[in-house]
């Protein structure tokens, strides 16, 4: 018997392009560092609150498009704004729940991402590993660093 339940520390999609993947998923806010492990393919990580989410190439894996991938954000609207500029897709829009306001779209692969900002927004807890929004380095679409400051 163990102690305490497990909890979800990971989530690996993948993306024939992992680097237009991770244009979309920095502009809510995530960071991403490139990772190899041993002779694995190039990879995007980004790390938050002990919760990792990797994009892969897809290769000749199957795709993972029947995952829906859920994350708290401080505010759903401009979140929205941001991912739309970026090339993703509005299923639902910004609206107030018993679970507090609530968006889910589509990624740039497909993928459906719900977003949330909770009723109660100390759930959402600041540490120095949240990520700030910030763009670090330009991608193929012509993002540049800060394009995505929310401050």
């Amino acid at each position: 018997m163990y102690a305490a339940p497990p909890m979800m520390n990971l989530t690996v999609i993948r993306s024939p392009d992992i680097d237009r993947a991770a244009t979309f998923y920095q502009a809510m806010g995530l960071l991403f560092t490139e990772h190899r492990h041993g002779s694995g393919p190039l990879h995007y990580t980004s790390a938050v609150n002990g919760f990792v989410f990797e994009i892969y190439p897809r290769g000749k894996h199957p795709p993972t498009t029947s995952t829906r991938i859920g994350f708290s954000v401080d505010e759903v609207d401009s979140v929205v704004e941001m991912l739309l500029a970026v090339g993703g897709t509005l299923l639902s829009p910004p609206t107030d729940s018993e679970w507090g306001r609530r968006a889910v779209m589509k990624d740039l692969d497909g993928h459906t991402v719900e977003l949330l900002t909770p009723a109660d927004r100390d759930q959402i807890v600041a540490s120095t590993e949240t990520s700030t929004g910030v763009i670090t380095k330009t991608h193929s679409s012509g993002m540049n660093p800060g394009d995505c400051d929310r401050r």
